[in-house]
This record gives C-alpha cells, sequence and structure tokens, in this order.
C-alpha cells in the first residue's frame, strides 16, 4: 500500500457520521457515482448495500487500494482513475456524491465551476448532485488539544494523525496535521501536512451551480464527531 494510501486510511478510513446521509440518498435507487472516492470508504459501503457504485479517484495508488479492498470483501464497485475536471465516462448516474469537501479542494473558482460541468453532463433530468461542505466562516480555530489523533496499526505499524484547523485570510479553512508512524522495530518518524479548503457556503455553491444547469433541492447537516468539523451537504438537481 501506498504512502497516500495509508495516510488516507488512518485519516479517513474510521469516519462514519456522513454515511446515513449517503445511505438515504442512495435508497432512491439508480446508479450512484463517488468522486474523489479515496480508498473506497463510501463506495464500498454503498455497494456492500447491493447499490450499482462507480468510483473515481485522481490518484491511482488510492484507487488501487480500493480495488484489493473491494477484492478482499467481496464487493462490486467500478473504479475510474480521472480528474473530476475533465471527467468524461459516456453516462449518467442518478446520484453523483462528492464527499469529504471534496468541491473545496479544487483549488479555485474555476477548478470548482468545471467540475460542476462535468457533474452535470453526467446527471440524467431528475438526477442528483450532493457535495459536503465545510462554511468555513462558521468553523472556530482549534488548538492542539480540540481533538484526538486518528491512530491505526497496518501490517505492523502504528500510525497516527492528529489535526489541528485554522482559520486564514477570507475565511480559508487549514487542517493541519502532525503524522507520526512507528515501524515494528519502534522507530519514530513523523512529518506535518496541510490540508487547505477553499472557502465556500452552501448558497454560494447552489448559486454556482445554476450557472451550468442545476438548481438547489435541498441541504442535509452531518454533525461534528469524534474530532471531524461539521459539514453541510448541499444537494443539486439536473431540471
Amino acid at each position: 500500500m501506498s504512502s497516500a494510501a495509508v495516510w488516507h486510511e488512518v485519516e479517513c478510513g474510521g469516519y462514519a457520521a456522513d454515511l446515513p446521509v449517503w445511505e438515504r440518498l442512495a435508497a432512491s435507487g439508480g446508479a450512484v457515482l463517488e468522486l474523489g472516492c479515496g480508498t473506497g470508504r463510501v463506495a464500498l459501503h454503498l455497494a456492500n448495500l447491493g447499490n450499482e457504485v462507480w468510483a473515481v479517484e485522481v490518484d491511482p495508488s488510492l484507487i488501487s487500494a480500493l480495488r484489493a479492498r473491494a477484492a478482499a470483501r467481496g464487493v462490486a464497485a467500478r473504479t475510474v482513475c480521472a480528474d473530476v475536471c475533465s471527467l468524461d465516462l459516456g453516462r449518467e448516474f442518478e446520484l453523483i456524491l462528492a464527499p469529504m469537501q471534496l468541491l473545496q479542494m479544487l483549488g479555485s473558482t474555476a477548478a470548482r465551476r468545471t467540475a460542476l460541468e462535468r457533474v452535470a453532463g453526467h446527471l440524467p433530468p431528475g438526477g442528483h448532485l450532493a457535495a459536503s461542505i465545510v462554511e468555513a466562516v462558521s468553523a472556530s480555530p482549534a488548538g492542539p488539544r480540540a481533538a484526538l489523533p486518528d491512530v491505526r496499526e497496518l501490517e505492523g505499524w502504528v500510525y497516527s494523525s492528529l489535526p489541528v484547523a485554522s482559520l486564514v485570510g477570507g475565511g480559508t479553512l487549514e487542517i493541519h496535521r502532525l503524522r507520526q508512524a512507528v515501524s515494528p522495530d519502534g522507530v519514530l518518524s513523523e512529518e506535518e501536512h496541510t490540508d487547505r479548503l477553499d472557502a465556500l457556503s452552501a448558497s454560494t455553491l447552489e448559486s454556482e451551480a445554476t450557472t451550468v444547469g442545476m438548481r438547489p433541492a435541498g441541504r442535509l447537516e452531518i454533525p461534528p464527531a469524534d474530532g471531524y468539523l461539521g459539514s453541510t451537504v448541499v444537494v443539486l438537481e439536473r431540471p
């Protein structure tokens, strides 16, 4: 397993507060496409419930880890290594999911608009996009004791990742992490890692979506849990 896949599993693999929301949305039936699927936390969960699931991820090492996990569990999920900003799968999906603040991690408003255009092109009339966002203006700066570290043992190694959230200029949210790894023979290594989330409100996302042919179709809330910030799922519909 690659380093990227290991840390994705450590930092995201145990998160479950959003799963009831994705289950509820997928319960209406039809094919589900997950964007930014990582190692398959959401995709494999929904596939295990009997949904037809396609999973897209730009990092080939994460796709490889997802395929291995799916095979080990005997779960079927169609995987595609692709960039959401140039997505062209040649078919439509009744439901497209963008968990874990994916749309805020694209780096710019222009990139997010391009992604929304690509998503709209994969939705049939009546199809939905559901995107999880953190509205940075409502997030409070967190000190180092605001959360417990994510800890996972994998193949004899013990991994720990301590998240610290902070607000920077313009309401942008940065998640700083202290990553530590202890080898089977007790050697400690550590590094710092930062994820940057573009400032984005639900109303702004809804407004941007209207420019590419989608319309607001509701909002759902995911509560804070186990050191993770709460988030809003913005649901958008193609008329």
